[in-house]
This record gives structure tokens, C-alpha cells and sequence, in this order.
């Protein structure tokens, strides 16, 4: 009996999931004499998630089903075919922290997306009582070298009271939080110096045994792009909204 508990405690969960993002920008160039530019595209992603036990936590596999964007979506649908089968790794820990989402295999293509599925994965773990609450910070940077940016956010978490009307039973837990942006990146004029503020909230539900079962969250950022081509910083005005729901 011990060895079949034992067996059964170790035994890798899976879940699909499917990521909705619809992410907004706009870019007011008007002291550059450029007007104010616009951008809105959305993309879908379905993603296969196994988590396994690992010393001090679960070990995460991601991989990329399939990823497709509208035809506003700047990444080329060559891109979005070529990551297919695409793998992830992270780890959650003990507590139900997750790490980094990082590729397996550093391919252009899995490079690219990776922004896109960096924040599906919430802070979940089993047990979570109403009214329990804990705060987080995490330093997160994106890319390398002139073409990076690092994101300090702050996030406050609050678990909710059980909800009745969902097929498992799951606790709703709301999330708020706040970051400080900074990076730089290359143009076709120059490089340039990327800072601002963003802010967000949203929620999402956690299953009595610590299954993340999905949500939804939206955070919107005011940055500034500084450079030589520019005399004044170029507001830049960028939101995005991410639902992520389970596939049985």
C-alpha cells in the first residue's frame, strides 16, 4: 500500500489549455513629426502543460499545440507554424511559486512567442483558504544585450471565497499589481532607451488540489522611449489582456 501511494504522489499531471491575448499599442511620434501610430492584434495558443514531481517543487513542460494570430499580428504566420511542438521548461516550487519559462531548444521562432506565453501561469498551489493573502516580486528580463527590457513587478494575491457554480470545486483567487519597466531597444533610426510604470489586475481559479483551472488578468503600461532621433520622449501607451481556459 505505502509503495502505491508512494507511485500515485509521483505520477505527472497533464492539462490543455487554451491563451486568448488581445494586446494594444500606441505610439505618439508627433514630436518627431510622426503623428501617433496604432497597433491592436489578438493570438490564440493551445499549449500542453505536465507538471512533475521534482525535489523541492514540480518540474513544468510546456509544449506549443498549435499558435495562430489574427492578420494584424505582426509575428509572420511562418513563425507561428515553425513553433509548433515547441517545448518549455520551468519550475514550480513547493509553494506553488513558478519560475521562468524558458525554451528547451533557443530557436528563433520559440524566441520570439516567448513573450506570449510568459505569464499564462499563475502562483497556484492545493489548499488555499478564503481571505488568505501574500504578496510577490519578481525581475523578469526579455531578450539581451541594446535589445532588452526588465520588468520589476510587485503583485498582491487574495483568495476568494469558494465558487459554487464551477464544475470542480475551486477557490477564485484576485490578483493586483504593479511594475517598473526598463530596457533598450534598437530602431531603424538608432537605438533607443525604453522606461515607464505599468499596472493590472484580474483573477483566476485554483481547484481544491491545486489544479490551475484558468483566468483571466489585463495590464496596461505607460512607457517613454528616449534616443538622439527624437527631441522629446515618445509616449508609448501599451495594454494587454490575456484569458487562459482549460481543454477537456
Amino acid at each position: 500500500m505505502a509503495l502505491a501511494l508512494t507511485a500515485m504522489a509521483s505520477a505527472p499531471t497533464t492539462t490543455r489549455y487554451r491563451v486568448d491575448q488581445t494586446l494594444s499599442q500606441e505610439v505618439d511620434a508627433s514630436s518627431a513629426g510622426q503623428g501617433k501610430q496604432f497597433l491592436t492584434f489578438h493570438t490564440t495558443s493551445f499549449i500542453t502543460v505536465t507538471l512533475k514531481d521534482s525535489a523541492g517543487g514540480k518540474a513544468m513542460r510546456v509544449v506549443v499545440d498549435s499558435m495562430l494570430g489574427d492578420s494584424t499580428t505582426p509575428i509572420p504566420k511562418a513563425v507561428f507554424d515553425s513553433v509548433r511542438g515547441t517545448a518549455y521548461g520551468s519550475f514550480v516550487t513547493r509553494e506553488g511559486r513558478p519560475g521562468r519559462l524558458e525554451a528547451t531548444s533557443a530557436t528563433p521562432a520559440a524566441t520570439q512567442v516567448q513573450g506570449l506565453l510568459s505569464d499564462f501561469f499563475p502562483w497556484v498551489r492545493a489548499g488555499l483558504r478564503p481571505g488568505e493573502s501574500w504578496a510577490d516580486t519578481t525581475v523578469t528580463t526579455t531578450g539581451e544585450g541594446p535589445d532588452s527590457v526588465t520588468v520589476r513587478r510587485v503583485t498582491n494575491y487574495r483568495a476568494g471565497a469558494p465558487e459554487p457554480k464551477q464544475p470542480r470545486k475551486a477557490v477564485r483567487v484576485a490578483t493586483d499589481y504593479t511594475a517598473d519597466v526598463a530596457g533598450s531597444q534598437p530602431t531603424p533610426s538608432g537605438p533607443a532607451r525604453i522606461e515607464g510604470t505599468g499596472k493590472g489586475k484580474g483573477s483566476y481559479l485554483v481547484s481544491a488540489d491545486g489544479q490551475y483551472l484558468g483566468g483571466e488578468w489585463e495590464l496596461s503600461s505607460a512607457l517613454r522611449m528616449s534616443a538622439e532621433f527624437t527631441p522629446q520622449p515618445v509616449p508609448i501607451s501599451l495594454r494587454q489582456v490575456t484569458r487562459v481556459s482549460t481543454i477537456k
